[in-house]
């Protein structure tokens, strides 16, 4: 192992977020390989290449064996982020079933509840000139929104145990990520997954029980086993939590930040979530500067060739989404916040992939959309936001990228409410 490869390494488990600004190619070129440790690793930062790695070449680019091991954990074995095969089809059959449009304005209205619950709390909070921190409040009406999608059942009793649990194990796969290494057995992870197991199964058991319209319930039609379903509880409770907290709290962060944006927002509070185009833009804007998902990470099973770069067969290949969203070939100022660029399709089909892309897209990225959208909605023509801090949030890259700071802001009513 060379100094560089260990460098590398040590640089990478210091903060994978920016390693891939540290290793960008400044030739014009769009891939680098970079040693990191024993390993090869090839990192791309080009929409051409997103496209040939998720779409032209899909088939020789599986999902990579090293971040799946990282997320056991969280997803369970059988997990929807694990599967390949007939069962992932039959999963994402089930929550496609959950998000036509009757079941899914269904959903709205409890996430416009969830938002309403805390309005005497920041009404308070604006009389008396008081901060809020807004991140506690975004994951756990998060967690009730997957509860309702998932189980059909507010699990605002059980959310905050489950919102602990999942904040710790998420950290720890992002710090086993950085490593790049297995991880020996930790009493600490086994502590949070009993936490996470124990709940989930009182909360399967009474979902079971009532006959009403679930995720659960779908898989339950199909036949799949306890253990199955509790995965796919699992897999999905991570993955709306996980991902969608971090984009919501970043969206949030964004529109505090820019009172002309909260404006337009205001101007669509009478419209349903699905004509509200401008509060869509916002949030896809926001999705583009800050990726929860900041990078994809693929595995090449033969070898390959990209923009004239040879792939080894096996070795790890991560798509900078962050990057990419970033690129100046596709975007117009592409560091500033400007929402009405989302008014229209990016001018790349690879060009904006915070969900993903191909059949392998995220399967939540309807329910996300909506979240978002009513959220924004419901602040701004309630109130305007204010941040705390002026700068913009400093960022970490786990398994996914979050803030490191509480999301601080002031809160001032609207005249008209």
């Amino acid at each position: 192992m060379t100094i560089t490869a260990m460098n590398n390494l040590f640089a990478f488990q210091k903060s994978p977020y920016t390693f891939f600004d540290e290793v960008k190619p400044k030739n014009g070129k769009y891939i680098k390989k970079i040693r990191l440790g024993i390993k090869d690793f090839y990192f791309c930062y080009h929409p051409d290449q997103a496209r040939y790695i998720l779409k032209d070449n899909i088939q020789n680019f599986p999902k990579s064996d090293l971040v799946l091991k990282k997320i056991l954990p969280l997803s369970g074995p059988k997990g929807l982020i694990q599967l390949n095969d007939q069962e992932a089809k039959s999963v994402r059959h089930c929550a496609g079933l959950l998000m036509n449009p009757k079941k899914a304005q269904r959903l709205s209205t409890y996430v416009e509840g969830f938002v309403a619950d805390e309005f005497e709390r920041f009404d308070r909070a604006a009389s008396n000139g008081e901060v809020v921190d807004f991140k506690p409040f975004l994951t756990n009406l998060v967690l009730r929104t997957a509860g309702i999608f998932i189980l059909n059942e507010d699990i605002q009793e059980r959310a905050n145990a489950l919102n602990e649990s999942f904040v710790e194990l998420n950290r720890m796969a992002g710090e086993s990520l950085r490593s790049l290494i297995p991880k020996p057995f930790s009493f600490k992870r086994k502590k949070h997954l009993d936490i996470i197991h124990r709940e989930l199964d009182k909360i399967i058991d009474d979902c079971l029980l009532a006959d009403e319209t679930s995720l659960l319930h779908e898989l339950k039609k199909k036949g799949f086993s306890r253990s199955f379903m509790r995965d796919q509880v699992k897999a999905f409770m991570f993955a709306g939590y996980d991902t969608t907290a971090s984009s919501l709290i970043f969206a949030v962060d964004s529109i505090a930040r820019d009172l002309r944006v909260q404006e337009e927002v205001a101007k669509e509070s009478e419209l349903n979530y699905k004509d509200s185009k401008y509060a869509q833009a916002v949030y896809k804007e926001s999705l583009r500067l800050y990726p929860s998902a900041y990078f994809l990470p693929r595995q090449c099973a033969h070898d390959d060739e990209i923009d004239g770069v040879k792939i080894k067969a096996g070795s790890n290949v991560f798509i900078s989404i962050r990057h990419i969203h970033r690129n100046p070939e596709v975007y117009d100022n592409p560091n500033d916040f400007i929402p009405e660029r989302f008014l229209e399709k990016p001018k790349h089909t690879h060009g904006f992939l915070p969900f993903g892309g191909g059949p392998r897209v995220c399967i939540g990225e309807p329910l996300a959309i909506m979240e978002a959208t009513v959220v924004l909605k419901k602040l701004c023509e309630r109130y305007l936001l204010e941040p705390v801090n002026p700068e913009p949030p400093e960022i970490e890259g786990l398994i996914t990228a979050h803030t490191k700071s509480p999301l601080l802001l002031r809160l001032k009513r609207r005249e008209s409410c």
